[in-house]
């Protein structure tokens, strides 16, 4: 039996891999304590209850689909990439009723490869070939090195010049950054982590289950 807490203190038990428990999208209201005269500026983790939809992350599908998969992720982690062979069918099987959204949550420390591996990706991502890098990247997790990202980039005919820039001027590392920080003010202490609509599902899910609960948001 695996027992979690979410950031509301709720306690979530299940005897599978992933819990999951109901959430909303939306700011707390009101602060205490405050003085109404001087105006407040309240963090992050303050009015934050579930994740932000921007164009500033990779997305997959349909803007208007009913059902939406925020996904956060790393690329050194196995279980993440395992996690991926099951949102990529269903995002195959469910096409224009669901999107995928992808938010980078690597080890914070910036020379580390998990941190400079989202750089990469992001930077693929200004050329407008953040999946099939993203896929390379994957592919590789247990060789990653930074030789690494520029042979992938290579490999999916990058614009080199632009792609060494972006990696090297640091331009992106803000992107990484807001994911970091906005995971660590939704609570997030693990992955992979997913947000199905207001559902969250912590830990690896099954093809099964996912499906399951993507049928219960389409009714």
């Amino acid at each position: 039996v695996y027992v979690y807490f979410t950031p509301e203190n709720k306690i979530i038990s299940s005897s599978s891999k992933a819990s999951v428990v109901d959430d909303e999208y939306h700011l707390n209201e009101g602060y205490t304590n405050q003085d109404p005269y001087i105006t407040q500026n309240p963090s992050l983790k303050d009015i934050l209850a579930g994740p932000i939809i921007s164009q500033n992350d990779p997305i997959q599908g349909d803007k208007f689909s009913p059902v939406t998969l925020v996904y956060f992720s790393d690329f050194e982690c196995s279980f993440c990439h395992k996690q991926e062979q099951v949102l990529k069918k269903i995002i195959a099987n469910y096409k224009y009723k669901v999107r995928f959204i992808w938010k980078d949550y690597p080890d914070a420390k910036k020379d580390s490869l998990s941190y400079r591996a989202a750089v990469a990706a992001r930077c693929a991502m200004e050329q407008g070939q953040f999946w099939p890098y993203h896929d390379f990247l994957f592919e590789d997790a247990k060789d990653l090195r930074e030789e690494k990202f520029f042979e992938i980039a290579k490999n999916i005919a990058l614009n080199m010049k632009k792609f060494k820039g972006c990696y090297d001027n640091g331009g992106v590392e803000r992107l990484v950054d807001d994911n970091i920080e906005e995971a660590n003010a939704l609570g997030i202490t693990g992955i992979p982590f997913l947000y199905v609509n207001q559902k969250q599902v912590m830990g690896e899910i099954s093809y099964e289950e996912l499906e399951q609960m993507i049928l219960m948001e389409l009714k």
